[in-house]
């Protein structure tokens, strides 16, 4: 198997994490969107 040859020599991308900055515009798109759920 030569694809797993150099895989510790790989580059690594690592996974995004996204981040709401601006909850007042994110919630206001989501009630746009018609679902907005609230976990208490």
């Amino acid at each position: 198997m030569p694809y797993k040859m150099n895989e510790s020599c790989r580059h690594k991308i690592p996974k995004v994490r996204y981040r709401v900055e601006n909850w007042s515009a994110y919630d206001a798109a989501l009630r746009r969107r018609g679902d907005l759920t609230i976990w208490v």
